[in-house]
């Protein structure tokens, strides 16, 4: 929790590789109020899987809107998810935390066989465990290229912003799901094994989390680009038509069997989703598998992808599993869709880990 900023103007920042989204934000203990929320399409070519491949464009793009929308606050949160972003978990004695930074930079290279110079290091302590009769320590390491974090940092400076927070998403989704008590006004989360998946446009994340603690972070690189590009490929719209006939269909599940454009419009569609489903059980079967205990109670969704008519069901009936389109949560007050700015409210909560 950083104290000095409670109560204060801050601008909490998503960056996408086809949508940028932005709030303004005030926080307190208990309570995130929204004062503007707004988004830009990116500029093609400039931001692609959590990397700035143009700086001066985005720039341009983000000081535009910025003043459009007359934003004063400079201190800036920023959220990233990119597939060269390293999750692991790994197993310590249990020692003294002033200990712990030393023996997991001595250690990692067992771990993670790669040039760890090359990436920004940090670490969560997921809790301890009985290893026979010695008690361990299960700590979740998260290793970012810090190239990554150096061109986010230099893109909010060259704004005039005062980059405070870079996070990555998985970790500002769980203290965001740990912080209320409610999603969509009735279901409680505390006590849930949740797999949050969002479902982006050129990459789809799932982060499993349990009691408020990342289990799990993955990123997959599929997503709506893929079915943009599927339907473009069978169909001539334009990205109008292609944006409003692919949010508009009944229910992604319908079952017809004559050959109109419009079913097979629905099957392009489903057999995307699908594919995407296929990668993501992988992942989910995996946690199952570590240990006998492992369950997911509740699979939910969020990101471009989930507000499709009837993605929650087609979820839902692949893999048994209770499954919800985020729309709302207690505790925050946004007057528009907190399902787009999903990523910008989780950003805005801290505490003194990852």
């Amino acid at each position: 929790m950083i104290l000095s900023l409670l109560n204060k103007n801050i601008l909490s920042i998503d960056l996408g590789s086809y949508e940028t989204k932005i709030i303004e934000a005030k926080k307190n203990n208990d309570f995130i109020q929204i004062n503007k929320a707004f988004s830009l399409l990116t500029p093609k070519g400039s931001y692609e899987d959590g990397r700035i491949k143009n700086e001066k464009l985005l720039s341009e793009a983000l000081r535009h809107e910025f003043k459009k929308n007359k934003i004063s606050s400079k201190t800036a949160y920023l959220t990233i998810k990119s597939t060269a972003i390293i999750t692991r978990e790994v197993f310590f004695p249990l020692v003294e935390l002033k200990e712990i930074r030393g023996m997991l930079m001595y250690q990692l290279p067992e771990y993670l066989p790669m040039d760890i110079s090359r990436y920004a290091v940090q670490y969560k302590i997921l809790g301890k465990f009985f290893d026979g009769e010695k008690e361990r320590l299960n700590i979740l390491v998260v290793a970012v290229p810090k190239d990554i974090v150096e061109k986010h940092y230099f893109l909010l400076s060259n704004l005039n912003l005062k980059p405070v927070v870079l996070d990555y998403q998985s970790n500002s989704i769980s203290k965001l799901i740990w912080f209320t008590d409610t999603i969509n006004n009735h279901i409680l989360v505390s006590e849930k094994t949740i797999a949050a998946i969002d479902l982006g446009y050129s990459s789809t994340n799932v982060s499993i989390i349990k009691s408020g603690k990342i289990r799990i972070s993955r990123a997959i690189e599929v997503g709506g680009e893929d079915l943009d590009r599927n339907i473009m490929n069978l169909f001539d719209f334009t990205k109008e038509e292609l944006y409003e006939k692919k949010y508009n269909i009944r229910d992604v599940n319908e079952i017809n069997t004559d050959y109109s454009d419009y079913n097979r419009f629905i099957n392009v569609i489903k057999k995307t989703i699908e594919s995407i489903i296929e990668k993501l059980e992988k992942i989910i079967k995996y946690y199952i598998s570590k240990e006998v205990e492992n369950d997911i109670n509740m699979i939910l969704l969020y990101g471009g992808l989930s507000q499709i008519n009837g993605v929650d069901k087609l979820f839902s009936n692949y893999f048994n599993i209770d499954t919800v389109v985020f729309n709302n949560l207690d505790k925050v007050s946004i007057q528009t869709d907190p399902n787009k700015y999903f990523n910008c409210i989780s950003t805005l909560l801290r505490d003194e880990e990852v």
